[in-house]
C-alpha cells in the first residue's frame, strides 16, 4: 500500500502479532460478558498504542496519525470495543490533555496515561444531547481555592474504570453563542467526593466499553485542576472531537473487513447442491464484490485523509466525513455478512452478528452522523470547505 512505511510496518506487525495472541482468544467471551478488556487496555499501553501521537517527553512514541490509523484497523477486526476504549482515552481525553495541559499536568497525568498506567474518560455530553452545548447546565463555580462543580453527563465510556474524568462545564452564567465563550474543563479524580459513578448500561454493541452516566453533587476539585484557559476551551474540544471522528474511519474499516472475510470464507465453504455458495449463485458473488469495493473506497479515504492529517491539517471536515462514511461501510457490509450467512448469521455464537451490533453503534456513539452532516455544511456555509 501506499501509505506504508519501514516504521508503520513494524508497527503494524506487533499490532497484528498482539491480536492474534491475545485479543482474538477472548473477544466472543469479551462481548458475550460485557466486560471492560482491561488486560488488553492494559497490555496496548505497554506496546505504546495508547500513546501513538503523544510527544516522547509525555510516554507517547511521537509517531504520526497514519500508524494511529493502521493499529486501530487491525484491533477493530478482532474486537472494535477496546479501540472505543482507546479513543475514549487517548483522543478525547488525552488529545484535550495534550492540546491545553500544563507541563505539570501532563507529567502528572498524560504520561500515565500514555502508558496505560491510568484511564481517562470524557465528560462532555448531557441530556439535552452531545452537541447542544448552549443548553448544557453543568456548572463549575470557583469558591477560595477550589471549584465547587454540580450537574451531570451522559453516555460517557470508560466510566467506573477510569481513574481521571475530564469533564466540560459551564464557567460562566451562559455559554455565549456567538463566541461559544463561557465553557471549561476540569480534571477530577475518581473517588472525589461529590462525584457520583452510574450503572454502565447494556447495549446493543460495544458491549464493555463502561457506557453511562456520572453526577457532581457539590464536587469540589483544586483551583489547579482547570484544563486550559477558563471559559475558553470549545475550540479544543472540537479538534480533539475531530480527532475521535477521524478514528471512526479505520475502526469501521476493521470491522467491514472482518465481517466480509468471514462472509467470503463461508460461502466458498457451505456446500448447496454439490457447489460452494460462491460458485452456485451469482447473487453470492455479486454482494461479495459490492462489499469489497465499499471497503476499498473506505480504504481510500481512510488513509488519504490520515495522510493530510499528518501534514498538519486539522481536516475538520474530513474527519467528520470518515466517521459519517465509516458507520455507513462498516454497517452495510456487516448487514450484508449476516445475509450471506443467512439463518446461522443471527446465532450469537457464529460470531457475524456482533460486527453489525458495533457497526450500528458507530453511526451514533460520540455524535451522530446526522449532527456531523449539519457540521459540515455549516463548514460549506462558511466557506471553511
Amino acid at each position: 500500500m501506499w501509505y506504508m512505511n519501514e516504521e508503520r510496518q513494524l508497527m503494524l506487525n506487533i499490532a497484528k502479532d498482539f491480536v492474534a495472541k491475545e485479543i482474538k482468544p477472548v473477544a466472543m467471551e469479551i462481548d458475550r460478558n460485557c466486560e471492560f478488556p482491561m488486560k488488553l487496555f492494559k497490555r496496548a499501553g505497554k506496546l505504546g498504542f495508547l500513546g501513538i501521537t503523544f510527544p516522547e517527553e509525555y510516554g507517547g512514541i511521537g509517531g504520526d496519525w497514519t500508524t494511529l490509523a493502521l493499529i486501530l484497523e487491525e484491533i477493530a477486526k478482532s474486537l472494535p470495543v477496546l479501540t472505543v476504549a482507546m479513543g475514549a482515552h487517548s483522543l478525547l481525553s488525552g488529545g484535550l490533555l495534550n492540546m491545553l495541559g500544563t507541563p505539570e499536568q501532563k507529567k502528572k497525568y498524560l504520561l500515565p496515561a500514555a502508558k496505560g498506567d491510568i484511564i481517562l474518560a470524557c465528560g462532555s455530553t448531557e441530556a439535552v444531547g452531545g452537541s447542544n452545548q448552549i443548553e448544557f447546565s453543568t456548572r463549575a463555580v470557583l469558591s477560595g481555592d477550589e471549584w465547587i462543580i454540580n450537574g451531570g453527563k451522559v453516555l460517557i465510556s470508560n466510566i467506573v474504570v477510569a481513574d481521571v474524568y475530564v469533564v466540560l462545564a459551564l464557567t460562566s452564567e451562559k455559554l455565549d453563542p456567538a463566541t461559544r465563550a463561557g465553557m471549561s474543563i476540569f480534571l477530577i479524580k475518581a473517588g472525589t467526593p461529590g462525584l457520583e459513578i452510574g450503572k454502565p448500561e447494556h447495549k446493543l454493541g460495544w458491549h464493555g466499553s463502561m457506557t453511562g452516566s456520572i453526577s457532581f453533587k457539590n464536587c469540589r476539585i483544586p483551583k489547579e485542576n482547570l484544563l486550559g484557559p477558563l471559559g475558553g476551551c470549545l475550540q479544543a474540544m472540537f479538534v480533539s472531537a475531530t480527532d475521535e471522528f477521524m478514528s471512526c474511519g479505520p475502526v469501521s474499516l476493521g470491522i467491514a473487513e472482518a465481517a466480509y472475510e468471514m462472509a467470503k470464507k463461508y460461502s466458498q465453504e457451505r456446500i448447496q447442491c454439490g457447489q460452494s455458495m460462491f460458485d452456485r449463485f451469482q447473487v453470492t458473488r455479486h454482494k461479495l464484490v459490492k462489499m469489497y469495493t465499499e471497503i476499498e473506497t473506505l480504504r481510500a479515504l481512510v488513509y488519504s485523509t490520515h495522510a493530510v492529517k499528518d501534514k498538519g491539517n486539522l481536516v475538520l471536515a474530513e474527519g467528520r466525513l470518515l466517521k459519517i462514511k465509516g458507520a455507513e461501510v462498516a454497517e452495510y457490509v456487516a448487514r450484508e455478512a449476516i445475509q450471506l450467512f443467512g439463518g446461522v448469521g443471527t446465532v450469537i455464537e457464529t460470531g457475524v452478528e456482533r460486527f453489525w451490533r458495533d457497526a450500528k453503534v458507530m453511526a451514533i456513539g460520540g455524535a451522530s452522523v446526522e449532527a456531523l452532516m449539519d457540521n459540515i455544511a455549516f463548514m460549506m456555509k462558511n466557506k471553511m470547505i
